[in-house]
């Protein structure tokens, strides 16, 4: 007879346990409010992997705890799977506090980047920053977006726009991927924006990304996947599609910041007619663009905290992509301009608020489908025997809290491949302090 195997890691007493159990791949209509939920449940892991999570009773039958097991009594709390975090800006030097203001006054987001405002501030100020200086303002950012629950976390770059400083980017995620021990999901995203060097030679940009710098990227072996910023004022969509074909004949996967501002672009459409990974933004897209996704693999990856750091009240039709049939995820799209936000569970609040998602939705939508939305469907996102034991212990007894109970986070403990993530207090501020 087979030895039970030995668990590492063992919660017991979890009053309500999300699963996410499931079919493989993104939900959609009504498969997106299913949640696999168990009463009085358990779950136990080894090796950084699940080895059993259902009913007390049947995990406790399954494995027994290892001599060094790290026990914990849930107490009748929720635990759910990890949140994933499939578009964010993460790498970045200054914030931008400034243009919010000016936003809030009623400046429009372009006219500000036209004064020098917007993705080329940033650019400007990551170009002259030390890789020290990038990893240390960084890694606090992190730190928080980890202990707020996101155990995966996909991380542009798209603030050098230059080859040098592109690669350098993706190096420093690399980097701070093996520091901190979590999953950043590393996406190019030179194409972000035309710096004023090139805009005399546009075409000449276009050419040289395709033909120099993304075989760079692929030979450096760091990006999982290439994205590109398509609206009428920044990469068109011939361009935008020229861009992502390349990629994808490099083995990129390929990713789109999609109608995000210029009505009805269409570029939703063209993510699903690429077989994108994702279409990201929405905000602005047209009717007919939620009948393409809908009838696509791409899936839509919807990010309201952009629209409340534009001072917008206009959002991605996240109920009619969901009822068309489209796969949704969530995201924070942190970054220093638009979406100064780190935190998954302000997200998963504003998703039912605003979007209108059921509790339900929103959490598959910021879990299993995010997975998805970045490549990690196989690996996280439910709470499934094999998959990366990537989880949340919330301070909460139901999951209809999460999006309830705004503006403190229900994450007690959070656990990233098994392990528990602890960071002092300080080392999860921009400005720590000294206390003696």
């Amino acid at each position: 007879m087979k030895p039970a195997p030995k668990a590492e890691l063992l919660i017991r007493g979890i009053g309500q346990l999300a699963t996410l159990a499931g079919p493989e791949g993104p939900r959609r209509g009504a498969a997106l409010g299913e949640l696999g939920l168990v009463a009085q449940g358990a779950l136990a892991a080894a090796g950084g992997r699940i080895l059993a999570a259902g009913p007390e009773a049947a995990v406790l039958a399954a494995c027994e705890p290892a001599p060094d097991c790290l026990e914990i009594a849930a107490g009748g709390a929720l635990v759910t799977p990890a949140y994933v975090d499939p578009h964010t800006h993460a790498l970045f030097g200054r914030y931008r506090y400034e243009e919010f203001a000016l936003r809030v006054a009623g400046r429009p987001y372009l006219e500000i980047a036209a004064a020098g405002g917007g993705i080329h501030a940033s650019v400007a100020d990551f170009r002259c920053r030390s890789d020290e200086e990038l990893l240390a303002l960084s890694r606090p950012r992190l730190k928080r977006m980890l202990l707020a629950g996101s155990a995966t976390i996909e991380v542009k770059t798209g603030y050098g726009l230059d080859l040098e400083q592109e690669l350098r980017g993706l190096r420093l995620i690399a980097g701070l991927a093996e520091e901190l021990a979590v999953r950043l999901v590393p996406t190019f995203l030179g194409a972000h924006e035309i710096p004023p060097e090139r805009r005399a030679d546009r075409a000449d940009y276009v050419e040289e990304i395709v033909g120099v710098w993304l075989p760079a990227v692929a030979a450096q072996g760091i990006a999982r996947f290439a994205d590109v910023f398509c609206e009428p004022t920044v990469f068109t969509l011939a361009e935008s599609e020229r861009l992502l074909r390349a990629a994808q004949a490099l083995g990129l996967g390929a990713k789109l910041h999609a109608d995000e501002i210029a009505p009805g672009y269409g570029a939703a459409a063209l993510a699903a007619g690429l077989g994108a990974v994702s279409a990201e933004h929405l905000i602005a897209m047209a009717e007919r663009d939620i009948a393409a996704l809908a009838a696509a693999p791409t899936v839509a990856v919807l990010l309201p905290a952009t629209s409340l750091g534009l001072a917008s009240t206009q959002f991605a039709p996240a109920r009619r992509l969901v009822d068309a049939g489209a796969a949704v995820a969530l995201a924070t799209d942190y970054n220093p301009g638009s979406s100064c936000c780190e935190s998954m569970g302000l997200v998963l609040a504003l998703a039912a608020s605003a979007l209108r998602l059921s509790p339900a939705e929103a959490l598959c939508a910021a879990t299993h489908n995010a997975a998805w939305a970045c490549g990690e469907g196989r690996e996280t996102g439910s709470l499934l025997p094999g998959k990366r034991a990537d989880l949340i212990l919330h301070d909460a007894a139901d999951y209809r809290e999460l999006p309830y109970h705004i503006g403190f986070p229900s994450a007690r403990l959070v656990f990233a491949a098994g392990r528990r993530l602890a960071f002092a207090p300080e080392e999860c501020r921009d400005r720590p302090l000294e206390i003696t």
